[in-house]
């Protein structure tokens, strides 16, 4: 794959959105967590939790009521696969792994903008535009990731 500017680690800063009403959508609460990695070979994975998230009390796999599990499963995000850049401000992912099962083979579209981070002139930032979200009221809002470049 040629060298790209999204090749790299970057860390998730923030998660917004615009709901129907104008009004500004904080996905995944206050301080949502992530990792983001794009890599030569042509290989992606991301993760998300949502902030606030309550633990089981257990580090076990099998921990947790159901009710908790779920709970969970819904305030995070993982999947894995590869990526295309099939024109400028545009990266796909294909998904080969994932948190939600029916999303394998999935391939999901992000248009990108990229700010520069200083001297190096390497990208310092990376903003992804994702399909419109479900809020919490059953509403949709737009969805912006932000994210830090950590390498």
């Amino acid at each position: 794959m040629t060298p790209s500017p999204l090749h790299g680690h970057w860390r998730l800063v923030s998660w917004t959105g615009t709901n129907e009403a104008g009004e500004e959508v904080r996905h995944g609460g206050d301080a949502p967590r992530g990792d983001l990695i794009y890599l030569p070979s042509g290989r992606m994975a991301v993760q998300i939790q949502h902030d606030e998230r309550t633990p089981f009390g257990s580090r076990e796999l099998e921990a947790g009521e159901p009710d908790a599990q779920a709970a969970a499963y819904r305030t995070y995000i993982a999947y894995a696969g590869t990526y295309s850049l099939p024109r400028e401000g545009v990266v796909i992912h294909h998904l080969d792994t994932a948190l939600h099962p029916d999303q394998l083979g999935m391939e999901k579209e992000r248009r990108y903008t990229l700010e520069d981070g200083g001297a190096d002139g390497a990208p310092a930032f990376l903003t992804l535009e994702t399909q419109r979200v479900r809020t919490e009221d059953g509403g949709e809002a737009s969805s912006l990731l932000r994210w830090r470049r950590e390498d």
